[in-house]
């Protein structure tokens, strides 16, 4: 049996040195870097190489170093259908927009202890920095610390926090604005203004070193785990259905699955680890229904896989018009009914999905996970979801790129908090909709949508930053609600929206509701869109007998959906002021009947 001496020494701490993958490790900050790179931003990478950021380079140094004593912080970039035109199909996928407008995405991952400098160059030399004032830091609420070194560097001083940081850095000369014109979205400024956000974006993800106990929960120890763990050779991977172990450690280097292949560990696998600096190309699927971890500051990259790619069409693109069973997920899970089973999610880097990153298939009741420092980038396509939050499960500290549904709420005992989202057209933030469900107790806290893109004219159900969709068998129809389900005690609070947005909220009750909380709602300001397109909606749905949902009474028994301090601006909207209707500034368009169901104050 191979043992790797990487993990031993990684336990001890005792690797300084930077080569291919390996951490640079101190007591109080690591970072690492990559050898095998490419830096291209218009095609496909070789399957041995990492794609490296060819517009940032970022540098990071401990605040009681001299500046000159600087670590590279490997600077991945993910671009639009990982640099491939459409293969095999012309049908649309939601990238059109990125591909055209040339976007990219960079991303720096580096963990610390102690406060840092943060040294971000601009690596193209006809970009500049005129002021330190020209560059933004998103959330705006951090308020960093920043300076400008020369014309094409500045640091940022990123304070310690056991919760980490996660946020974007933005250039002024990076930046466009979308324009909604009659040929769909643009940059022709004869169009309405949308929103503005970098064409290539830099995210930077401060996350805590693990310490203590943390050690042995997020890292396998050959000691505890000896004769028990696959250490997966780099290069090539597509072996890894066989493995007798039960713990697959994936060390610092590059690892690709080939474009028609998948990882399907058997029942004995129960932990992946990817350290940092591990870069693996493919995707996981677990068939052990025991509890299960997926950990490491590594990446996990979808780019070798088209677009809803089906394994039941031998990985190519979906003929069918739902592959929900056989498409590609980056993380697949299995639940036995009446089993109960947990999963802990730390650490990772999702990039590229090509389809919904994260989907468990069985007993959605007994499924229980808490994440934590988790990362999506570079999600282009469309249905590129966020995760669904499953009973009593936990998610927090973590960042979503995403171009579909992000916060997906459909469980009871759930607590969601300190996360940052980067929000493409398609789906809303948080989502609670699609059919009937019976969901109570759930905290939702501490939300910043750094950049919403989402552009629709016409009033789609399924978008806005707060939605309950319509009912996802026919979204038109008015009869799909189910009354003796019920929704209630839900917590919406801290929600921060910068820049231009669409809408606030949609709420078609398929259920019974009652005790909806939305507190501390806020968007910076609407985009340029016609008022009838930015509305918010609350309508309470029938059954196919015509009995309508019930909705919780808000005037008399304080039971209904109550709006506190939502503000446009630095305008609060109540119902008081007169200013919340469709015409006004909080831009509210809801059902006459539910009047005594809500209020804003």
């Amino acid at each position: 049996m191979f043992v790797s001496l990487f993990p031993i020494l990684f336990h001890l701490a005792y690797l300084f040195s930077r080569v291919n993958g390996l951490p640079i490790i101190s007591n109080n900050l690591h970072t690492w870097w990559h050898n095998n790179i490419e830096y291209n931003d218009n095609s496909s990478v070789r399957d041995s190489s990492v794609r490296a950021s060819n517009i940032y380079s970022v540098q990071v140094t401990t605040t009681d170093l001299h500046q000159n004593n600087r670590y590279d912080s490997f600077t991945y970039m993910s671009i639009p259908r990982g640099g491939r035109q459409k293969w095999e199909y012309d049908s649309s996928d939601g990238a059109e927009f990125a591909e055209k407008t040339k976007l990219t995405m960079s991303w720096s991952t580096f963990q610390y202890l102690t406060d840092v400098w943060l040294i971000v160059k601009l690596n193209n030399s006809m970009s500049t920095i005129d002021s330190i004032e020209h560059v933004t830091i998103r959330p705006i609420t951090l308020n960093f610390k920043k300076e400008l070194i020369d014309s094409r560097t500045i640091r940022i001083l990123v304070p310690y926090r056991a919760a980490g940081y996660r946020f974007s850095v933005e250039f002024e000369k990076q930046l466009f604005t979308t324009y909604h014109t009659n040929y769909g979205p643009s940059e022709n400024t004869a169009g309405q203004p949308i929103h503005t956000e970098p064409r290539h974006a830099l995210l930077i993800f401060a996350e805590s070193i693990v310490t203590g106990d943390q050690i042995d929960e997020y890292i396998p120890n050959p000691h505890i785990h000896y004769n028990n763990i696959y250490y997966v050779p780099q290069g090539e991977v597509k072996n890894l259905n066989i493995i007798k172990e039960t713990v697959v450690y994936f060390e610092p280097g590059i690892y690709y699955m080939p474009w028609n292949y998948h990882a399907i560990f058997p029942t004995n696998v129960h932990w992946i680890y990817l350290a940092p600096g591990a870069y693996v190309k493919g995707a996981f699927q677990f068939q052990s229904t025991d509890n299960i971890k997926v950990t490491g500051f590594g990446v996990l990259s979808g780019e070798k896989y088209v677009y809803e790619a089906d394994v039941a069409n031998n990985y190519h693109h979906s003929i069918n018009n739902q592959c929900w069973a056989t498409c590609v997920k980056k993380l697949r899970f299995t639940s036995d009914y009446g089993k109960e089973q947990y999963l802990q999610l730390h650490g990772i880097t999702i990039s590229e999905p090509s389809y919904h990153s994260f989907v468990v298939y069985g007993d959605d009741q007994t499924f229980h996970m808490s994440v934590s420092s988790y990362h999506q980038v570079g999600s282009w396509y469309w249905q590129t979801d966020g995760l669904e939050i499953y009973r009593g499960s936990s998610l927090e500290n973590t960042f979503f790129h995403s171009n579909d549904d992000v916060l997906k709420i459909y469980h009871s005992d759930v607590i969601v908090r300190n996360i940052v989202v980067w929000k493409n057209e398609n789906g809303p933030v948080i989502q609670w909709g699609w059919s009937p469900r019976t969901i109570n107790n759930v905290t939702v806290d501490q939300i910043d949508i750094i950049h919403n893109r989402i552009w629709w004219s016409d009033v789609k159900h399924n978008t806005c930053i707060i939605n309950s969709a319509t009912h996802y068998a026919d979204t038109e129809s008015t009869n799909t609600a189910d009354p003796n389900q019920l929704i209630k005690n839900l917590i919406i609070s801290n929600i921060r929206s910068e820049g231009m947005n669409s809408c606030a909220m949609r709420i078609y009750a398929l259920s019974s509701t009652q005790s909806i909380t939305i507190e501390n709602l806020w968007i910076e300001q609407w985009n340029q869109l016609n008022k009838s397109s930015q509305i918010s909606i609350f309508k309470a749905y029938k059954d196919k007998n015509g009995n309508q949902v019930k909705v919780g009474n808000q005037s008399n028994d304080k039971k209904g959906l109550a709006i506190i301090n939502y503000t446009v601006g630095t305008t609060k909207i109540t119902k008081v002021a007169n200013n919340w209707q469709d015409t006004n500034v909080g831009r509210l368009y809801f059902d006459a009947n539910l009047w005594d169901s809500w209020d804003a104050y």
